[in-house]
């Protein structure tokens, strides 16, 4: 199984030994990156392995690598001698690793690592996107066979991590390290197994120190809501496509969770696409078993389902898709089972004949609360900020439609018994703010949020000022989720995670 690693970016050595130990237990082994530390504090690095108690990596990044040393060359090579001066034949005192770029060569410093049996990781990062010519990179990272190649991409796209997948695949066996950085590379990250790496790094996220690089994970996220070190080459995997915002979901809580408290060998992970075509590739790539779809892909997908529920045929959007035998996709809409039971148990009722509602919003999760508003009989104005948009989705059941903005004040104080939030706006990685900002809440209006991080948008404070009922989406997210479990799995859900 790869090994877990937690980079330690602190200021001082005294300030990374106390965030190594908050994450002791968690981690196989730490990376110090001297190239963060005071100056003062950078030739005391000699004796950190001993200080850890774990195998430990010695790293000075360049600036120009992405790290913050921006000294010379000449003093770097003086801090990397030193710091691993006096080595002693196996011993737990000296670094286990010293991470050494591909156009850092020093004979003197090699010779020195291999008598000492301290491992040299030849790495090489690409900032700005993938090479185009993956081989020849890993020729020259690879030349030397007691040498661990590290290659270090900033992926574009969920295809071009699709692309580094299938390209690892055909490396064969050996020591390697393969890293896809950014929002796009996370699931590089936790599918290490599966791209042949044997070192995952991490930083420590709630300590208040710079992340090491972008993409990073903490140790605690990694190992209790991702799994990892459980992941092997027979786990199923899942995914939850949409924008970059699904980086800050928490359905890969309620999954993961799930698949461990039911035994299933299954990780749920995070997939952000830039469109429909970059999650397919990464989807045939990665082999996914099955993945949870939202904004801006629930309509963009249905050209690529071979099999449509009904509710998809309905509704006009898809959030659930799992492979069928044959190859293909078929597609399901649960967000629609899940909006009902949380409308109804925040309104008290098993029936809204007679009410008015307001939906905001005309995308795919305004179609699903549009659909389930029109089966229970409410009476709904669709608002947009594109009005034909809301015109387009609100003729299809008779429903009244308008554009979102102040001159549908009066329409709203018409269908104020219950407002429905159904667009991306308030959420966290998506467009700040409140929809509804020019609208005076009366305090009689019942105000459904389906965002539900943060757990209070800007409209869900306002509201309650105004002394209205409010309530947000996490509920909705814990019955659809439930509903996608049984579909992917053909199991009941444990009760413990989704009700």
């Amino acid at each position: 199984m790869p090994l877990l690693c937690l980079a330690l970016t602190g200021r001082t050595i005294a300030e990374n030994l106390a965030v190594l130990e908050r994450y002791r237990g968690k981690v196989d082994l730490a990376e110090l990156r001297a190239d963060l530390l005071e100056p003062e504090e950078m030739f005391r690095v000699r004796d950190f392995p001993d200080m850890a108690g774990l195998p430990c990596i010695l790293t000075v990044r360049r600036r120009v690598d992405g790290g913050g040393f921006e000294d010379g060359e000449g003093v770097r090579l003086v801090l990397i001698a030193k710091a691993l001066a006096y080595a002693r034949p196996d011993s737990r005192s000296n670094f286990a690793y010293v991470d050494l770029e591909h156009d850092f060569h020093v004979p003197a410093v090699e010779e020195a690592c291999r008598t000492f049996g301290t491992r040299i990781v030849r790495s090489r990062h690409f900032l700005s996107g993938m090479p185009e010519d993956l081989d020849s990179v890993w020729a020259e990272l690879s030349a030397d066979p007691d040498e661990i190649p590290k290659l270090a991409v900033l992926p574009k796209g969920a295809g071009e991590l699709a692309r580094l997948y299938e390209w690892s695949e055909g490396l064969g066996e050996g020591e390697r390290i393969i890293v896809g950085m950014g929002d796009f590379g996370v699931p590089s990250r936790i599918l290490a197994a599966r791209f042949g790496s044997f070192i995952t790094y991490t930083s420590p996220l709630a300590a208040g120190l710079p992340i090491a690089a972008p993409g990073h994970l903490d140790p605690e996220t990694m190992r209790d809501v991702f799994r990892f070190g459980e992941i092997g080459s027979s786990t199923d995997i899942y995914g939850l496509a949409g924008g970059r915002m699904v980086a800050h979901s928490k359905s890969p809580l309620l999954h993961n969770g799930a698949f461990r408290a039911a035994g299933i060998d299954a990780v749920y992970l995070p997939i952000p696409a830039e469109g429909i075509a970059d999650f397919m590739d990464c989807a045939e790539a990665l082999k996914l078993r099955g993945a949870a779809v939202t904004v801006p892909l629930k309509e963009e997908i249905l050209d690529r389902l071979s099999y449509r529920s009904p509710e998809v045929e309905d509704i006009g959007a898809c959030n659930t898709i799992v492979r069928r035998s044959d190859g293909g996709w078929a597609g399901y809409n649960t967000d629609a089972q899940g909006f009902e039971r949380s409308l109804l148990e925040f309104m008290g009722r098993s029936d809204l004949r007679g009410i008015r509602a307001t939906i905001v919003g005309a995308g795919g999760a305004a179609k699903s609360v549009t659909h389930v508003l029109a089966r229970l009989g409410v009476a709904v104005l669709v608002l947009n900020r594109t009005p034909s948009t809301a015109k387009s989705l609100a003729r299809r059941y008779g429903f009244a439609w308008a554009g979102c903005d102040e001159r549908s004040s009066e329409l709203i104080a018409d269908h104020a018994d219950l407002i429905v939030q159904a667009s991306s706006v308030g959420m966290e990685g998506a467009t700040p703010g409140d929809p509804l900002e020019w609208y005076d809440f009366e305090g009689r209006e019942a105000v459904y949020d389906l965002v539900y991080r943060p757990e209070r948008t800007a409209l869900l404070k306002r509201a309650e000022a105004a002394g209205c009922r409010i309530v947000n989406g996490w509920a909705m997210l814990r019955y659809q989720a439930a509903a996608q479990f049984r579909i992917w799995t053909g199991r009941e859900p444990p009760d413990l995670y989704f009700t």
